[in-house]
């Protein structure tokens, strides 16, 4: 599920990044999409993304959102940029 949402305080997206009178896009996975299991803490997955993040996302065609890619040995040096 994504929601787009306006940031009217700052807020730090997944990236890192803070903005603050801007939008930003909010997602909600029910189970992660790498390994098929459902979150054990919470209800669902959330991730934060800015409009240029979610552009840049599509036009990729990635679907890396809320993983550590340092810790994964499947990605390459292409998908962390």
């Amino acid at each position: 599920m994504e929601i787009k949402k306006f940031a009217w305080w700052p807020i730090t997206m997944t990236s890192g990044e803070r903005i603050w009178l801007n939008t930003y896009y909010l997602h909600k996975n029910l189970y992660d999409s790498s390994t098929g299991r459902p979150p054990l803490s919470s209800l669902y997955f959330t991730w934060t993304e800015t409009a240029e993040e979610r552009m840049m996302r599509l036009l990729k065609g990635t679907i890396i959102q809320n993983r550590n890619v340092w810790n994964d040995p499947l990605l390459t040096k292409e998908d962390i940029l």
